[in-house]
């Protein structure tokens, strides 16, 4: 039997690249794509790629954020965080149902969705709306989970915190298994799961849930 397309946003980082390799290795046709190719907010391109591709599986993985307290932050700034993370989910998911009304969608939120983080509130509120955004659709019949890291060996987490213990981190690889647990339908809809270098094992053996 042919192997769904899965259409994965922000399809270059570190993350990505681990779920794409192991979608590839099971023989599921994959785009990923960047920035450039589709603007996760900007509408027109998001419907030229829906409709040509026209995903059985969408991946919401395009994230950013820029650490800075609201006392120094910007309208651009706080825009950006809302619209990539949180609108950006919207956009994709909506235009994507219209094309495929089976359309399977794997949310890649972040423990930031249940964690303060004093510079990061346009980060953390976009990612918590994520979650209630999901949790909502799952009870109006849409096959959807979130699947949130903690902190992950990533290039973007080492700009953002150089010194930090690398071996205390979870790892790209470990974080695209338990994402394919979900692609596999492993987890009912509305299902979050926070993954932590901590627990990622207890998830793959099945000895942890919804969250």
């Amino acid at each position: 039997m042919m192997k769904k397309k899965v259409l994965i946003t922000g399809g270059h980082g570190d993350i990505a690249m681990a779920i794409v390799k192991l979608l590839e290795e099971e023989g599921y046709t994959v785009l990923a794509t960047s920035h450039q190719q589709m603007d996760v907010t900007d509408w027109e391109q998001i419907e030229s790629v829906m409709k040509e591709f026209n995903p059985d599986i969408l991946i919401n993985n395009a994230g950013y954020v820029v650490p800075k307290s609201i006392r120094q932050t910007d309208l651009e700034s706080a825009r950006k965080h809302i619209e990539i993370n949180l609108g950006g989910v919207f956009y994709c998911t909506e235009i994507g149902l219209k094309y495929n009304p089976q359309l399977q969608i794997v949310n890649v939120g972040s423990a930031a969705a249940v964690e303060t983080h004093a510079t990061w509130s346009g980060y953390c509120a976009a990612k918590a709306g994520v979650i209630m955004a999901m949790k909502c659709w799952a009870e109006d019949g849409i096959n959807i989970v979130t699947i949130s890291p903690a902190r992950t060996r990533t290039k973007m987490r080492k700009s953002l915190f150089p010194d930090e213990d690398q071996n205390t981190l979870l790892e790209p690889d470990d974080f695209a298994k338990v994402v394919m647990k979900a692609v596999h339908n492993e987890y009912q809809p509305g299902t979050h799961i926070i993954v932590r270098k901590q627990n990622v094992q207890a998830i793959l053996n099945g000895e942890i849930g919804d969250q």
